[in-house]
């Protein structure tokens, strides 16, 4: 029984436009909401320094955010 449900993204970088699919009706700055959020939780709890470290570990939120934006079955 396969239970697999996650839906590969296109080489566009965003989700394919099936009618059933609830990205296409996500706001679009809720992603950058997600992605400031997870920021703001990181920076309570992993030390970075200076704007480099911020730099960096903004950049590994968007990719984390990216992978679990692509790999969700529902909202």
């Amino acid at each position: 029984m396969d239970t697999n449900n996650w839906r590969p993204t296109p080489p566009s970088g965003e989700p394919s436009m099936d009618s059933g699919d609830w990205r296409t009706t996500l706001q679009p700055d809720s992603r950058q909401r997600i992605v400031n959020k997870i920021m703001d939780t990181l920076k309570r709890h992993l030390p970075f320094s200076g704007q480099e470290g911020l730099s960096e570990l903004r950049k590994i939120v968007v990719r984390f955010e990216e992978k679990i934006f692509t790999a969700a079955s529902s909202q």
